[in-house]
């Protein structure tokens, strides 16, 4: 599935959503899980888990909330969860590119997201989520692409989008973990042995010039929403991956925030969502 766009002319205990089972590895038993490793004044998931993943750490608990008879468990690799979430919601600190600590067919639904440059072996990953998922389940990734995209070439007038996109393609060498998956996704869904695969791709416009409102809508929030993110996704694949000059830094990031903002560049990136049944 694509869209296709037109363009305007111009209460409770702060700790007890973490997971205590003690026979679990995945339960909390060292303070180290509160070791974060800072860069550049920013906060990443701890060199304990991994090294590799460069962008700030976020959750959301939205799924607890939309299916409350539900148990939902959430993992991420720091306790950087909220401390107020719905009652049958659960956080547990652990890495998916670990062997899963959970039993075979544990769960109906799981659901995987913006992994994109944090898995080296793809294929492995969601072999583990086929194992865990309960037969007649479902596994759905959503990955993004972070390419710069015009379906009337717009970008073309502003090259700073080909430095962004060489960034991620320097990064992605160097760290060995690739950050253009959509490819990989499907591949690897097929590979774990997910019957019923579909795919489904989206267009996120950058910006208000779709002429659909509810398209104009969307894009303003991901035009605001890159834009207050672009320090944190690309700072340390900058400095600390791929060395490029320090004092470089500032001019690119803001050549791309003026990119972004310029109303006769009618930009998009994609995301694809792949699903799966066992």
């Amino acid at each position: 599935m694509a869209l296709t766009f037109e363009q305007h002319d111009s209460q409770g205990d702060a700790d007890s959503s973490i997971g205590t089972d003690t026979e679990s590895s995945t339960a909390s038993v060292s303070a180290s899980i509160l070791e974060y490793r800072r860069s550049l004044g920013r906060m990443y998931h701890s060199d304990k888990f991994t090294a590799n993943y460069c962008f700030p750490t976020t959750i959301n608990n939205e799924f607890a909330d939309r299916y409350p008879s539900t148990e939902v468990i959430g993992t991420d690799l720091s306790p950087c969860q909220p401390q107020w979430v719905p009652p049958n919601l659960r956080f547990e600190i652990d890495d998916a590119t670990q062997p899963w600590t959970w039993k075979e067919d544990y769960f109906s639904f799981i659901h995987i997201r913006y992994l994109f440059g944090s898995i080296k072996d793809w294929n492995s990953l969601f072999r583990e989520a086929y194992r865990c998922c309960a037969p007649g389940g479902w596994v759905q990734s959503g990955e993004a692409d972070v390419t710069f995209r015009s379906d009337d070439g717009t970008t073309e007038l502003e090259p700073i989008f080909k430095t962004y996109q060489k960034l991620f393609v320097d990064g992605s060498r160097i760290l060995g973990n690739p950050f253009f998956v959509h490819d990989l996704q499907l591949e690897a869904f097929k590979e774990a042995g997910f019957t019923d695969v579909e795919t489904a791709d989206y267009k996120f416009p950058i910006g208000g010039w779709p002429k659909d409102p509810k398209l104009a809508e969307v894009g303003r929030f991901v035009k605001a929403t890159l834009e207050n993110d672009l320090e944190g996704y690309t700072l340390m694949m900058w400095q600390d991956v791929c060395k490029w000059p320090k004092e470089e830094y500032e001019v690119f990031l803001m050549s791309l925030h003026k990119a972004i903002r310029n109303p006769k560049v009618h930009s998009y990136m994609t995301v694809r969502y792949v699903y799966g049944r066992k």
